[in-house]
């Protein structure tokens, strides 16, 4: 789940956790209602809110035993889970560390073990990756990807991270305003926006090169030049391949790369959620675009 500062992820979120009541509407996690079984919902989920607190007097090892212990694990079981999860997370060699000495980083890795002691069946994420160092990033991806794919647990985050969220989602929900306004695959989002097809042609840059992209037949712009090459972006829709090869050789360009662009994560987002001005306008009664129709809940 996607969506600009104060669309309302973090409320919703909370409200999938049971944690905040909704004044209005119906939602169903896992077949439980939120506003009438949120006791149930927090037995089956794990939970990584934006604000974490931590009790900075225990080390990392005492801080999850409180929280097995919560959820009545035994203690044989609670102590082999939480090695595995201090493993896991990167603090096998900081778990009788006090948290006080933890960096940001470290604690999120901490929240994320406490959020998985209960084996749930889902995880919900608020920016999972604050704080962290990219290749802390890197290795939270890779942890949530291999939970996803060895235990079947959904994953369910929001993030400002765009470019992680288009790597490792396979669904996306765009929330604007309180609203969920697109919720799909990247592809569905791409078609949502009427991403047509364009082509990244590079050329070699000779003195006479920009001269004959003026007598270009299709629609280009020229949008990279550097000492040793051109960047041109074509967008005729459905071009003929067969067409712009023809056209490369009869100039005579020396081409050094050709493959076809598609819309990334950013420019959707930006699309969607860019704010629009009428002739009544002013800058406090901004008007957003006109939302598609909703689609589900994202989850992974």
């Amino acid at each position: 789940m996607i969506g600009p500062n104060g669309a309302g992820k973090t409320t919703t979120m909370r409200m999938l956790c049971g944690t905040l009541t909704p004044t209005a509407g119906k939602s169903i996690v896992s077949g439980f209602d939120i506003a009438k079984e949120s006791i149930k919902i927090k037995t089956i989920i794990g939970f990584l809110p934006e604000s974490t607190g931590f009790y900075n007097w225990m080390n990392g090892e005492e801080y999850l035993h409180y929280f097995a212990r919560l959820y009545n694990i035994e203690e044989q079981i609670a102590r082999k889970k939480i090695t595995d999860l201090l493993d896991r997370v990167g603090l096998a060699a900081k778990a009788f560390a006090p948290i006080a000495y933890y960096s940001r980083g470290m604690k999120q890795r901490l929240a994320l073990a406490r959020a998985m002691i209960n084996d749930p069946k889902i995880l919900f994420l608020d920016e999972p990756t604050l704080g962290m160092d990219p290749r802390g990033q890197h290795e939270v991806q890779k942890m949530l990807l291999d939970l996803n794919h060895e235990k079947g647990i959904t994953i369910f985050l929001s993030s400002h991270a765009l470019t992680d969220v288009s790597t490792f989602c396979n669904r996306i929900g765009i929330l604007n305003r309180g609203r969920l306004i697109a919720c799909g695959s990247l592809d569905d989002l791409r078609n949502l926006v009427g991403d047509s097809t364009r082509i990244l042609v590079r050329i070699l840059n000779t003195p006479e090169a920009i001269g004959r992209l003026s007598r270009s037949p299709f629609k280009i712009t020229i949008d990279k030049v550097t000492e040793e090459s051109v960047d041109i972006v074509i967008s005729d829709g459905n071009i003929e391949l067969n067409n712009l090869i023809d056209w490369i050789r009869k100039e005579n360009f020396k081409l050094t790369e050709l493959r076809q662009i598609k819309m990334n994560l950013d420019e959707i987002f930006l699309r969607l959620t860019k704010p629009t001005y009428d002739k009544h306008s002013t800058p406090s009664t901004i008007k957003n675009s006109p939302s598609p129709q909703a689609g589900q809940t994202p989850s992974r």
